[in-house]
């Protein structure tokens, strides 16, 4: 199955630096993580009020977008909510990570502009989260990692019908709870 968008490290000698890939091979956007990320309602602000020097940064096309987060809970395990916002503040997406007792894994819902939610691995040696639609629970997309062994990070999301900005949120946030 070739993906649709594919989220791979640009060097493996560099953790911080990703590149989006489309399914016929050309690079379509950047991701850039910050040396110190900050949450939007961070208790201890290292970056000045309203500065995006804490947020990762995402290009796509010619499209400038925010990836941010901030603490829904927090306790032993802090629930986080991930947006992928425009400059001018401006929400495309939600996803909630939640950890719920009895489960060994945090739970990914998205909610706009999709409902969605992405499961814990089923394959054994290489990684594929399967997505499955909230209201009715059938899989509507995969997010996986096409080789077991690699020298640099790679996952690819096959979603039909979602735009790209979405499958690029996706990719993002599922690196960030499963990896």
């Amino acid at each position: 199955m070739t993906p649709d968008l594919t989220l791979r490290q640009k060097s493996a000698w560099n953790g911080f630096d990703f590149e989006f890939v489309n399914a016929a091979g050309s690079v379509v956007g950047d991701l850039a993580f910050v040396n110190v990320a900050q949450a939007k309602n961070a208790r201890l602000a290292v970056h000045p009020k309203g500065s995006t020097d804490g947020d990762c940064k995402i290009v796509l096309g010619n499209e400038q977008l925010l990836f941010r987060f901030e603490y829904t809970r927090r306790g032993f395990n802090n629930d986080v909510r991930y947006t992928l916002e425009t400059l001018a503040g401006h929400t495309l997406c939600t996803a909630d990570v939640v950890y719920e007792s009895g489960k060994r894994h945090p739970t990914l819902r998205m909610s706009q502009p999709l409902a969605l939610e992405v499961l814990p691995s089923t394959a054994f040696w290489t990684k594929r989260f399967p997505i499955v639609g909230a209201s009715a629970g059938a899989a509507v997309g995969t997010v996986h990692e096409p080789r077991a062994l690699a020298l640099r990070f790679e996952y690819g999301i096959h979603l039909p019908g979602a735009p790209q900005p979405v499958r690029a949120f996706l990719l993002v946030a599922t690196y960030l709870v499963r990896r």
